[in-house]
């Protein structure tokens, strides 16, 4: 699922997934996510990190989350981290992969 850290010094929130982030999964996450990333009201200078270390599928449903959080993050705020290289294919071969600064 999803658990968050924030580091309020750095102003960095990280969101740390784990397991499949299948269809049904990401819709419990985006719901959780809507509550709790910062910049919800449009005003944020926290850079937002999605840390999939402990990740092993995503969906298109959570490519679209990225890029939704990325847009409402603002440019060079978002980032995702920690990519199995197999998950980090995926956002290459969708053309997002420097778009969403995956790493």
């Amino acid at each position: 699922m999803v658990t968050f850290d924030y580091t309020p010094d750095n102003k960095i929130f990280t969101a740390n997934f784990s397991g499949r982030l299948d269809t049904l999964a990401v819709q419990k996450i985006s719901e959780i996510l809507q509550v709790n990333l910062p910049g919800k009201d449009g005003i944020s200078e926290d850079k937002i990190i999605f840390d999939l270390t402990n990740v092993d599928y995503i969906s298109s449903s959570f490519i679209r989350i990225c890029v939704s959080v990325a847009k409402q993050a603002g440019h060079g705020q978002f980032s995702i981290e920690h990519c199995q290289p197999f998950i980090k294919k995926t956002f290459k071969i969708s053309g997002l992969d420097e778009i969403l600064n995956v790493t």
